[in-house]
């Protein structure tokens, strides 16, 4: 470093402070925080989850007017599992990645709400209806499936809630009705070929049907 004297004192040179400018815009970009992404049917998943889960105790605006880093988001989530949000910890942790790529402190102020990106995100009817071969439902298995997925809006045993009474409700006789709705939603019911497989689905109508 090289000082050049003046009458006060000492400075630098100029040549000295534009190779520290440069420096410094050479060092900027590898200082830029690298938000965390998720692939597109993962980010469908998330934004299920957020509907079915998060949507049952407050509105998804709430959540989506928050700007965090990661680590604030990984101490919400956690926070709300231990509220009562009924998420496994790998659906905690794809949460927690979605929304520190999505709703970052450098994001927009304005973002599509979660609503309009699920509809964006969402696969075609004929990628999503394809079937493997026929289905058999396992009851034994919806319970636990409904339990775990369904039971926070339709109620313990099926019996309603914030979600209409699915217990003896017509659409269990119209199986193409009920996939069509489980598969793609319907109103505020969330769609969720996202997050269930068809197996799933199945062994849920099973479980439903003997209600």
């Amino acid at each position: 470093m090289r000082l050049v004297p003046t009458s006060s004192g000492f400075a630098f040179s100029s040549l000295t402070v534009l190779l520290v400018m440069l420096g410094a815009f050479a060092v900027a970009p590898a200082q830029e925080e690298e938000h965390p992404t998720v692939a597109p049917a993962l980010a469908r998943k998330a934004a299920t989850l957020i509907l079915a889960r998060c949507a049952v105790c407050h509105t998804t605006d709430l959540i989506a007017q928050q700007r965090l880093p990661q680590d604030r988001w990984t101490v919400t989530v956690e926070k709300m599992v231990h509220w009562g949000a009924d998420l496994s910890p790998d659906d905690a942790a794809l949460l927690v990645r979605y929304l520190a790529g999505r709703n970052h402190p450098g994001a927009p102020d304005q973002l599509p709400s979660f609503e309009q990106e699920l509809a964006t995100m969402e696969p075609t009817r004929a990628q999503s209806a394809t079937i493997d071969g026929p289905l058999t439902g396992v009851a034994a298995r919806g319970a636990g499936l409904f339990a775990h997925n369904c039971q926070a809006c339709h109620g313990e045993g099926a019996i309603g809630g914030a979600g209409p009474k699915l217990a003896r409700n017509t659409i269990l006789k119209n199986e193409g009705a009920f996939w069509e709705t489980v598969l793609h939603g319907r109103g505020p019911m969330p769609a969720w070929g996202a997050v269930l497989s068809h197996q799933e689905i199945a062994d849920i109508h099973a479980w439903l049907v003997t209600r």
